[in-house]
This record gives C-alpha cells, structure tokens and sequence, in this order.
C-alpha cells in the first residue's frame, strides 16, 4: 500500500502518483480559481466539471430556486454563442455535456475525446462567466423548470425523500427541494438571479476538474486563457461570498412523521434519522455502516426486505 499523502490545503502547487498509478495534480491561482487533474494512463477521452460552490443552501426566501435556475439559464447562450451553438459543439464531435444542480454546489461538466478538450473548456468557460441570461429565454426557462417541477412531483420516490428532508431540517434551506417549489418559480425575476449570478459566479468560488488523457500544465493554461478571454478579471482576489450558516440547522431530535395519499400501486417509505458532520472523524465508519445496512444487495436490508420477504422490488 503506498504511504499517505500529507499536504496543505493551502499549498498552491501539488503533484503526486496515486496508488494505481494516475498522477494527481493541484493549482491553485491566486484568483482563489483551484484547478485538478488526474492523469489516467491509456485513457483516450476526458472528463471535465467546472464546480461553483453555490447550492440551494445558500438561498435565502428571496433567492429560493435561482441556483437551479442559473444553472438552466446558462445554457441558454453568451454574448458569441448561442444556446445551439453551444449544444452542436458538444454533438458534432460526439462529447457529453450537461450541468447539475445539488444542495452545496452547481457543477457544469463533460466529456469528450482527448483532441477536443481546449473545446470543452473554451465553452464551459464562456457559459460561466459571459453568459447573457435573456429576458426572453428566462420566460422560456421558467416554463421549462415548472414542468421539471411536476415531473418530480409526478415521482413518489422524489416526493418522499423531499418531504423527510422537509421533516428533518424544517424551514432551513438545507431542508427545501433543490429546484425550488411552483409558487417561487413563479415569483423569480430575473433581477435577483442575476444578482445571484453576480455573487457566486467568481474565480474564487470555482473548481475545475478534470480527468483522463491530459497534461496538467495543458489544463491550467487552457483553463485561465478561457476565462480571462471570457471577461473574468483573474486579478480579483476577492473574498468568498458567505455561506449560510449550517450551525443554527434544528435538526427534529423527537420522532414525526408524514403521510401522503396519491392514487398509486405502491407505497414509498423514508426513514431518516441525525447522523455525523461531515467533519467527524468517525464519518467513514458511519459511510460503512451505511453500506452494510443498505447500500447494496447484499445489505441486511435488501436481503431481508427483498430476498426473504418478498415485500418490495428495491431497498
């Protein structure tokens, strides 16, 4: 087994081999821009994530839903591209492209053949910083989540882990459904996603990641050139925009619970219970824990729910 690797988080510059032989590399700029890579060796293809550290959490009552609709949003066209340009780049050399949008951060991300990497990053860059956010697409974009909106409502699944979250961390943004609910969706005008936009969408709350047939060096220099070509003032070093604070999250500590009747074949049921900060050091073996209680079919749960009982198609 090869030695742990021990390091600061704040050291600008590191590189090392992994235990299968990729070499791990990080950058960071001054901007407070962090740039990883990962070079697989044999590999053909690379993946890309450009992460900005903004998720739903960081909504406030009036911001609630802006983060997943930014994310939308930027696919709809920059200053040079326009939201098909941008789809057809991908298409016509057969890469992958998409975005997500999750409690704690935004990823937009793809992957493509190792020949159409500088691409990829020319045009996840352009999306992130020069992004137009149209009036008229923000109308469209509207209609467009809404619909997303009611495919989840449409999913028993999706409604009950929603509603045991709701149950567990109560009206805190941690506690909310990820894209937002109808009624504010609705509400959201452009003006606030904008300035959403504008607090977030900086250097220093941007990681890019990438991994496969690469040079690091390629990477940072592709990287910066794309995002300065785009407008972004890489000089800035700027504090990070402030994260809502998780301290004051109060967390049920006595048993509820909620019932929802829709007319359906089955029953969909969510157990939650307060586990370990991300930051305690016996987390992994809660995440072991996890695993053996139900995180595959061999789990106690699925092997007595499914296997010897019968009483439902997945754990």
């Amino acid at each position: 087994m090869s030695p742990a690797i021990e390091f600061d988080l704040r050291t600008p510059e590191l590189s090392f081999l992994s235990s299968g032989g990729a070499r791990v590399s990080r950058t960071i700029h001054p901007s407070g821009l962090r740039i990883l890579t990962e070079e697989v060796p044999g590999a053909h293809s690379t993946s890309l994530g450009f992460w900005i550290a903004v998720g739903s959490r960081d909504e406030d009552d009036v911001a609630y839903g802006s983060t997943h609709f930014l994310e939308h949003l930027l696919f709809k066209g920059t200053s040079t591209r326009s939201a098909l340009d941008i789809a057809i780049a991908f298409d016509s050399v057969g890469g992958e492209h998409n975005a997500l949008t999750a409690k704690e951060h935004t990823c937009y991300y793809a992957k493509v053949q190792d020949t159409d990497v500088n691409m990829a990053i020319d045009v996840l860059a352009d999306m992130i910083v020069d992004s137009v956010i149209d009036p008229h697409e923000f109308e469209v974009e509207r209609q467009v989540i809404l619909e997303e909106l009611a495919m989840a409502d449409d999913d028993p699944s999706d409604v009950a882990h929603e509603r045991i979250a709701e149950l567990v961390l109560g009206d805190h943004a941690l506690g909310r459904p990820i894209g937002g609910n109808p009624e504010t969706i609705k509400a959201s005008e452009r003006a606030s996603v904008l300035r959403h936009y504008d607090t977030y969408y900086r250097a220093h709350e941007l990681v890019v990641s990438a991994a496969g047939s690469l040079k690091h060096a390629d990477i940072v220099a592709c990287v910066l050139s794309a995002l300065g070509r785009s407008g972004w003032n890489l000089a800035d070093a700027s504090a990070p925009a402030a994260r809502r604070a998780v301290d004051g999250v109060a967390v049920a500590d006595t048993p509820r619970s909620r019932v929802i009747t829709r007319p359906l074949e089955q029953a969909v049921v969510a157990l939650a219970t307060p586990g370990l900060r991300a930051t305690d050091e016996r987390r992994h073996v809660m995440s072991v824990l996890s695993s053996c209680l139900g995180g595959g079919m061999s789990s106690r749960l699925f092997q007595e729910i499914r296997e010897k009982r019968g009483l439902a198609y997945s754990v």
